[in-house]
């Protein structure tokens, strides 16, 4: 079983393995690697560590975790060289970046918060989802954050239920990606 523990430098590289555990087979390449990392793990773990959780094992080992930049004009500011480093990946991925930075600040009004959460797939289906969600959703709550959102793949059926069970509404979908949001008030 894991326990969901805050983030600490610790469990940063067992997290950056998750990111790229949890992408598309390619994802160890080296471009790829590159985008994944700038994109969705990195600047969260270096600049917004007291709203990251891990799920760890018995052996110290962070298998899964919720990252979450809670106010989007830091965000903004700060994710700038993290996103000039994932466009060097190509401009396929500097596109999507760029888009889904894009809808981020569109919603970012009354959602100024966002997330990302993964498990590695030996850990998922055991209820560690949830408790990484309701650490970050009670933490949010605690701070004043008035809403969070995210972004999935409209295909990914199970993200989709996961997330409506967790309280999330499905608010627009833009081309291949639903914007699920959180009202925290």
């Amino acid at each position: 079983m894991l326990e969901i523990k805050p983030y600490c430098d610790t469990y940063k590289e067992d997290l950056r393995e998750v990111c790229l555990n949890t992408a598309f087979p390619q994802a160890r390449e080296p471009k790829y690697r590159n985008y994944l990392l700038n994109s969705y793990c990195d600047y969260y773990l270096e600049n917004e560590p007291s709203s990251c959780f891990a799920a760890v094992d018995e052996n110290g080992v962070a298998q899964g975790y919720i990252l979450c930049a809670p106010c989007h004009k830091k965000y903004s500011r700060f994710v700038r060289p993290y996103a000039k480093q994932a466009a060097k990946s190509g401009i396929e991925m500097a596109l999507e970046g760029i888009s889904e930075r894009a809808v981020l600040a569109a919603f970012s009004k009354l959602y100024p918060a966002h997330l990302h959460i993964d498990i590695n797939p030996g850990f998922q289906g055991q209820g560690t989802g949830a408790k990484l969600m309701s650490a970050l959703l009670s933490h949010l709550k605690n701070t004043g954050v008035k809403g969070v959102m995210l972004i999935v793949g409209s295909g990914n059926k199970g993200a989709i239920r996961f997330y409506l069970k967790c309280g999330f509404k499905k608010t627009a979908q833009l081309g291949p990606g639903t914007v699920m949001t959180y009202n925290l008030r």
